[in-house]
């Protein structure tokens, strides 16, 4: 299933509306939050749980960067959603169930 993940990961940098991102300078250190003050605390503890699976999962420092930058423009819903998928990948991690919810998470993520 990673082989799966790693392609779609890769589609981050060519999906339209993403190019402002390519253009802005690289972050030197992903620690730390790129959030605003203004971001709800539960937001902010809904896109940390999806930020650590994808540090385990995710290789390219700046498709950690991207992925960061978009989560904070997704729904509570849409957040929800991903916590809950990233809290079944951060419990067992290696099964095929966990594949599955690390590519749904993906494929939210590139989709919304």
């Amino acid at each position: 299933m990673t082989a799966l993940t790693i392609p779609l990961i890769a589609m981050l940098l060519v999906v339209p509306g993403w190019t402002h991102a390519a253009a802005a300078a690289p972050r030197t250190d992903l620690r730390e939050s790129p959030l605003g003050d203004e971001t709800a605390p539960e937001r902010k503890v809904y896109i940390q749980k999806i930020l650590a699976v994808l540090d385990h999962k995710v290789t390219d420092p700046a498709s950690k960067a991207k992925a960061a930058e978009k989560l904070a423009t997704l729904s509570d819903h849409q957040l929800r959603l991903m916590a809950a998928l990233s809290d079944r990948v951060a419990l067992v991690g290696n099964g095929p169930a966990d594949g599955l919810a690390l590519f749904l998470i993906t494929a939210l993520l590139i989709l919304s």
